[in-house]
């Protein structure tokens, strides 16, 4: 499934080429590039015209199936993330030949795997294997939109056309040569796609058309490429072969005469040069103005052939790391994954806008399922084109990252951001339908319809995820963010009460709940609300939670009302109901422990005992009793209630 070619030459003298921004074709195709990834048709419109084109009604029934297509079928659609299985699968169709099998497999295979481009391949052999040279020129059309920057397909769609076209018709050579323009505008920019350019060049010197050849090596020799000075090697061979009214055209023929004939004068020289396209009289002249011509045309390309030089040097190591260019589900090493990201940062920092957008391209083909880089491009891309960034997002939530819900939440955000709500909320819908049980995603979307005022439709979806809960804890936590939601946003104190009251009578032992029920009712005037708060505690210490957590609750009701509570009776009483709970604790740790006790669990059992004599003590003198004693568990003196509803259920 590789999509380029290696080559292990270094650069050096003998080896490829780089870009110049002087260049005002190079400059122009560079855009031309940038409208051709950024115009890429949608899965969506892919898939539309694939449905209305297979709509045509068929001339004769469909044949039936192979025997065992439907078992193979089955097993790619229980399992579609198995590669191995669809590649068993598509290797059955072919056995099989039937036609009708592998485009429902092949079909099926690229909606899920666009990036591998030796299976569109395959697939446009098979139609035209059974004579459809129209639906395998189709094949290949929709292949070079899913990866145009495959330089293997691009190289097999001029092949299949060169095969299926008439040389006989005036058209062909405009339609080759209009590919071949369009693959070089899609995939030119390649580091590694000298074979294109030279299939270009190669097809262009077989029809005759010697400036077109000149033309295209003065654009490929300003690209940082693998084979940067091989280029420019075979491009000074065709201009010292060749005469330069052959490999220019006549607008370009004549603007050099005029330069070399201004230069002579500044020079002090009277030759007498015409400034058309008249032949020179003289045969020393007309041989001299031939070797002046053809120094003038590479000396001007070879100052363009040192930028490129030096721009293919600043990348060499990075490509150098890049073993594995093309598409496949097996992880990458961590060390190309560092190389891509190191590179990528390299570009964004010194390179242009179209040479980054052609790296990014060329990473999400070998790093497709790591939604780190789609994330990485999107964000590069908000500085440019919002257009190219929902282009981003639409390839990598609808392809390649269906099931990882990061690369969604940020789309729907970027969507909400420009005032798309209806498609933020589309986003978010279909993520959680795809991946049920995230937390976040059934946030994300409560908190949407907040913000936007549907304050009934973000009640209901907290309702819906709370009465739709599969274990206690997901109960818990959205009746949790449900009362929150009520005493928050509503400002509904009776019905947050309500929420938290009958999630504990559902789930008696989640102190989660009695905290933030108290919480709740902190937050209220402290006065008036004693008694829904003491009633809170009591519920809390009355419940079937384990000692220890009672404990706490009870402590933490004894410095309630010590520093809030409004009748001292109470404050003893409750001192009294603390110590009660903690002789308690004791006598079962004891019972648990036996009388035979290490060290620590001693000292602690003896701590207790002295804290027991002080509160008796205490009790008996109240005017006397010392507060500090209170604390000696070290309870934590913070709520820190945000631990208890800020995690989503595991």
């Amino acid at each position: 499934m590789q999509n380029t070619t290696t080559d292990d030459s270094s650069p050096d003298a003998t080896a490829v080429c780089k870009s110049s921004e002087n260049n005002e074709e190079d400059s122009q195709s560079n855009k031309d590039i940038l409208e051709v990834i950024e115009m890429e048709q949608s899965p969506e419109q892919a898939t539309a015209e694939l449905e209305a084109a297979i709509e045509v009604a068929p001339t004769e029934p469909e044949p039936p199936l192979p025997a065992e297509f439907e078992k193979y079928w089955k097993a790619v659609v229980d399992n579609p993330d198995d590669f191995p299985t669809w590649t068993y699968f598509l290797q059955y169709v072919e056995q099989e030949n039937n036609l009708n099998a592998s485009r429902r497999a092949f079909d099926a295979f690229l909606a899920r795997y666009p990036y591998c481009y030796g299976y569109w391949k395959k697939y446009a052999d098979i139609e035209k294997k059974n004579g459809n040279v129209m639906e395998a020129d189709e094949v290949y059309r929709r292949g070079i939109q899913a990866v145009t920057l495959s330089v293997d397909l691009w190289i097999n769609y001029l092949n299949f056309l060169k095969e299926t076209l008439d040389p006989a018709d005036p058209e062909t050579g405009n339609t080759l040569r209009g590919t071949f323009e369009h693959g070089v505008m899609s995939a030119g920019l390649d580091f590694r796609s000298d074979r294109l350019w030279e299939m270009y060049i190669n097809w262009e010197t077989e029809q005759g058309n010697q400036s077109a050849v000149t033309s295209i090596y003065s654009r490929l020799i300003s690209i940082p490429m693998q084979l940067y000075s091989c280029h420019f090697q075979k491009f000074k061979d065709h201009i010292q072969g060749h005469l330069p009214r052959d490999f220019l055209t006549p607008e370009k023929f004549i603007e050099l005469r005029k330069e070399l004939a201004t230069m002579n004068e500044h020079r002090g020289s009277a030759d007498d040069i015409p400034s058309g396209l008249e032949e020179i009289a003289d045969p020393a002249k007309r041989t001299t103005e031939v070797e002046n011509m053809r120094h003038r045309i590479i000396e001007v390309h070879q100052e363009i052939f040192n930028l490129t030089e030096h721009e293919v040097n600043k990348r060499w190591t990075f490509e150098e790391g890049i073993k594995r260019p093309y598409f496949h589900v097996k992880p990458l090493e961590k060390a190309q994954l560092k190389n891509w990201k190191d590179y990528l940062d390299f570009e964004i920092e010194n390179g242009t806008h179209e040479r980054i957008v052609i790296l990014f391209e060329r990473c999400l083909i070998a790093c497709a399922h790591y939604e780190e880089f789609w994330i990485k491009y999107a964000k590069y891309m908000e500085k440019h084109s919002i257009e190219g960034v929902r282009h981003v997002y639409n390839k990598a939530c609808n392809v390649h990252l269906l099931k990882k819900p990061m690369a969604h939440l940020l789309w729907a955000a970027f969507e909400e951001q420009y005032d798309n709500v209806e498609e933020a909320r589309r986003i978010l819908k279909t993520l959680e339908e795809s991946v049920e049980g995230l937390a976040m995603v059934r946030l994300r979307r409560v908190n949407l319809e907040r913000r936007h005022g549907n304050i009934k439709e973000a009640e209901d979806l907290l309702t819906q995820a709370m009465n739709g809960a599969k274990t206690n804890s997901e109960f818990t936590f959205y009746a949790i963010k449900l009362a929150r939601h009520f005493f928050k946003v509503q400002k509904n104190v009776t019905q947050a009460r309500k929420v938290l009251s009958d999630a504990i009578e559902k789930d008696k032992d989640n102190a989660k709940l009695y905290l933030n029920m108290l919480e709740m009712e902190y937050n209220g005037d402290l006065k008036q609300n004693e008694a829904n708060i003491l009633a809170a505690f009591d519920k809390a210490i009355k419940s079937s939670m384990p000692i220890a957590t009672r404990i706490k609750f009870s402590q933490r009701k004894v410095e309630f009302l010590e520093d809030f509570g409004s009748d001292v009776t109470k404050l003893l009483n409750t001192y009294d109901d603390h110590q009660k709970l903690l002789k308690e604790q004791e006598i079962k740790r004891k019972a648990e422990n036996g009388l035979e006790q290490p060290d620590a669990k001693r000292l602690h059992t003896e701590e207790a005992a002295n804290s027991q004599m002080i509160s008796q003590a205490a009790a008996a003198n109240p005017g006397a009793y010392n507060y500090g004693n209170w604390y000696q568990y070290n309870y934590p003196n913070t709520w820190n209630y945000g631990q208890y509803y800020n995690h989503p259920p595991t």
